[in-house]
């Protein structure tokens, strides 16, 4: 059986992806919209009535909603990236399950974000059950990342070092 996910609030790590993913989801014939901080107040307002209001279904969201917004019956929360903070997870996952209401949290975590995931239950204090979704089990180990170009470093002296080689030829020529 398919569960309906008519009514969920999806939480990205960027604007940019918040927009992104929000598109992707609307060229599906998904009603979404992205709630972040580069809208103006009047939009968010405007975003954050109709997701209220059922006009919108999915509300893909930056950390900017994870405080102070109270919505009715909303019944799942989506970290498709993980916060930063525990503090953060906290309060995402606590926007679904309001007023004695049940509701359903999920995390999509892989080899990238495992270690993270399970420093943010440490630092809660809680252990969340994981399931595994079939064909995206998580193996042994990583995928192996691509080559590409090292990001070029240390190529200009820094300023210390400019200053160390002119006392050093200084002291040379002192001597």
């Amino acid at each position: 059986s398919t569960e309906s996910w008519d009514y969920a609030m999806v939480f990205v790590a960027s604007k940019r992806a918040a927009r992104n993913l929000a598109l992707k989801l609307q060229r599906e014939g998904i009603s979404a919209d992205a709630f972040h901080g580069d809208l103006k107040q009047p939009e968010r307002i405007e975003v954050l009535k109709k997701f209220k209001h059922r006009e919108i279904d999915i509300l893909i969201a930056t950390d900017i909603a994870c405080r102070g917004i109270d919505i009715n019956k909303l019944s799942y929360v989506v970290n498709y990236d993980l916060p930063r903070a525990a503090m953060d997870y906290i309060h995402r996952i606590g926007r679904t399950g309001r007023a004695g209401r049940s509701g359903t949290a999920i995390s999509f975590i892989d080899h990238e974000t495992q270690a993270h995931f399970k420093l943010i239950e440490k630092r809660a204090g809680i252990t969340l059950e994981r399931e595994q979704v079939a064909g995206f089990e998580l193996t042994g180990e990583a995928a192996p990342k691509e080559k590409g170009k090292a990001p070029v470093k240390g190529k200009r002296k820094s300023k210390k070092d400019k200053l160390r080689e002119q006392a050093e030829k200084d002291e040379k020529s002192d001597s």
